[in-house]
């Protein structure tokens, strides 16, 4: 599949939003806005409108409005979340950030991260944030990181990963990265910049804020 260069698809879950003024930091006039389910009462709380709405509305009411909407069946084998991110995908959307899909139920959140990492074989890049936390994931490549009131985490939930860190409190050449490892947990940024990057394997990174 071919994405759309440079565009980017924001996905508004149902899970927790305390803070309304997270949708209007981090959507953006050009974004394509799909709201999954409950997701779209939060949107509509925050006066945003989405180009399309996604769900089986089993914790909402089903939206009545001119805004193109797909109703699920309750018995499936996906979640609305994931059926949102299947859809942008099939518009063709490689850049995807998913709002309210962290907090809440603990099962839907690590659902959520199944499928940033399942999306990210495929090419496709999900960032997931909350008022808290920004989690995304990185496969054979580098990010740059500015330095922040926040700690860094570095997971390898999908087997061995090799990771190098610098500009970091603890800084590693090559750092090997297991599943049931949690050598990564709660580092710092000690320089202006910093950068992580993927050696081999698909790590995935999550800020946290020091204030929490």
């Amino acid at each position: 599949m071919e994405f759309i260069e440079r565009k980017r698809c924001v996905i508004v879950a149902a899970g927790t939003i305390s803070d309304l003024d997270i949708l209007k930091k981090n959507i953006f006039y050009d974004d394509y806005i799909i709201a999954a389910d409950a997701g779209y009462t939060k949107l509509k709380s925050a006066g945003i409108e989405p180009h399309l709405i996604v769900g089986d509305f089993d914790s909402s009411d089903i939206p009545e409005n001119d805004v193109e909407l797909i109703t699920l069946s309750p018995v499936k084998d996906y979640t609305d979340t994931e059926f949102a991110v299947m859809q942008a995908v099939e518009r063709g959307y490689g850049e995807i950030l998913i709002i309210g899909g962290l907090g809440g139920r603990i099962d839907h959140s690590m659902a959520n991260i199944a499928v940033m990492l399942r999306y990210k074989k495929q090419g496709v890049n999900i960032t997931m944030v909350d008022e808290n936390h920004r989690v995304f994931t990185l496969a054979n490549e580098s990010k740059v990181i500015v330095k922040g009131n926040y700690y860094v985490s570095v997971f390898s939930p999908d087997g061995e990963c090799k990771v190098k860190l610098e500009g970091f409190y603890y800084n590693n050449d090559e750092l090997t990265l297991y599943p049931d490892s949690s050598v990564g947990v709660s580092n710092e940024i000690v320089d202006d910049n910093a950068k992580i990057t993927a050696l081999s394997g698909t790590a995935l990174v999550i800020f946290s804020n020091l204030n929490m």
